[in-house]
């Protein structure tokens, strides 16, 4: 995944920097669509992480707990063998 951000990222700037200057006009509709577009995204990303926050939570306790049992075991190992 922090690879295809690589990408992206350098794709994006790499665009940026070949594209040529344009004299066009942003019509008010569109900075209002653009507006739309952006505050959607945010929203879609608040309620994703709203609905699956439980999930989320209980995937990183889920795994504290997994090393927590795991170096417990360990202890109890040790001393089993050692006495």
């Amino acid at each position: 995944m922090l690879r295809a951000l690589g990408i992206a990222y350098f794709m994006f700037f790499f665009c940026m920097y070949i594209t040529t200057v344009a004299n066009a006009y942003i019509d008010p509709a569109m900075t209002a669509m653009m507006t739309q577009i952006i505050a959607a995204a945010f929203i879609s990303v608040g309620v994703v992480f709203g609905v699956f926050r439980r999930k989320i939570i209980f995937f990183f306790k889920n795994i504290g707990i997994k090393h927590t049992k795991r170096k417990i075991e360990k202890q109890n190992v040790q001393k089993k063998s050692g006495t």
